[in-house]
C-alpha cells in the first residue's frame, strides 16, 4: 500500500514495476490509423484498440511506469490521450497528477471560466489548482509528432515555478523533428514504440 512521506515514496512500486515490465519490442501495442491526420501524408497512431482492453493496457502502462525518473513528482497529461494514461501511471506509481487542457478550439463562452480559473499558456492551460511550484513534473501523452503541444506545456510548467525534464509517450512519429524539438529545451523524450509517417495497414489489427 503506498504511503506518502518517508522512505516509502512510491518508489518501491517503481522498482517493481521495472523489474516487471516487458522489453518494448514484445509489448504488444495495436493502434488504428487516422489517415491524413494531423496533415496529408501523416497517420496518426489511435492507441483506442489497446487502451480498451485491461490485458493490453496494463504493459503499456507498466513499461511507461519504468521509464519515470525518480525525481519526477507529478505527472501532468495532455488533452485528450495523455489524460487516461497520466491518470493510470500517477495511481500505479504514486504520483500526483494534473490535466493539461488544449484551448485552441473552445467556445467563447468556454474560454471566459477557463481565462477565470486555469493559468494559460501558448495553447495550453493548467487549472489554478495544481501547485506546481518547485516540484518536478513529467509529461504525458499517446503520441509525439511535432512535440508543440508538450514544448508549450513544459513552458507553462516551468513558468510556474515547476522543474520539467522528461515526457513519456507511447509513441512517435519518425521524421517530425519533436525528440529534437524537446531536446532543444532540455526535456528528453522517452518513447515505447516509434512508428512510421505512413503506417502499415497490418498495425490496424486486433
Amino acid at each position: 500500500m503506498y504511503r506518502a512521506g518517508g522512505e516509502t515514496h512510491g518508489r518501491v512500486m517503481i522498482d517493481q514495476l521495472r523489474q516487471a515490465a516487458k522489453r518494448d519490442e514484445e509489448l504488444d501495442i495495436p493502434f488504428r490509423s487516422w489517415k491524413n491526420h494531423p496533415a496529408a501524408g501523416v497517420d496518426f497512431p489511435d492507441l483506442s484498440i489497446a487502451t480498451s482492453e485491461a490485458a493490453r493496457m496494463r504493459p503499456i502502462v507498466d513499461a511507461l511506469a519504468s521509464r519515470i525518473p525518480a525525481h519526477v513528482e507529478v505527472l501532468a497529461g495532455i488533452d485528450i490521450g495523455g489524460l487516461g494514461l497520466a491518470g493510470a501511471l500517477a495511481y500505479r506509481s504514486g504520483l500526483g497528477f494534473i490535466d493539461i487542457r488544449k484551448v485552441d478550439s473552445l467556445r467563447n463562452e468556454v474560454m471566459r471560466s477557463i481565462m477565470a480559473n486555469y493559468e494559460l499558456g501558448e495553447g495550453v492551460v493548467i487549472s489554478k489548482g495544481a501547485r506546481l511550484a518547485g516540484r518536478h513534473v513529467a509529461i504525458v501523452d499517446d503520441c509525439l509528432i511535432s512535440g508543440g503541444t508538450a514544448l508549450a506545456t513544459a513552458r507553462l510548467i516551468r513558468r510556474l515555478g515547476g522543474h520539467c525534464d522528461t515526457a513519456l509517450f507511447v509513441f512517435a512519429i519518425e521524421g517530425m523533428g519533436g525528440r529534437e524539438r524537446l531536446a532543444q529545451s532540455g526535456i528528453i523524450a522517452k518513447v515505447l514504440r516509434t512508428v512510421p509517417q505512413t503506417a502499415p495497414e497490418a498495425a490496424e489489427s486486433a
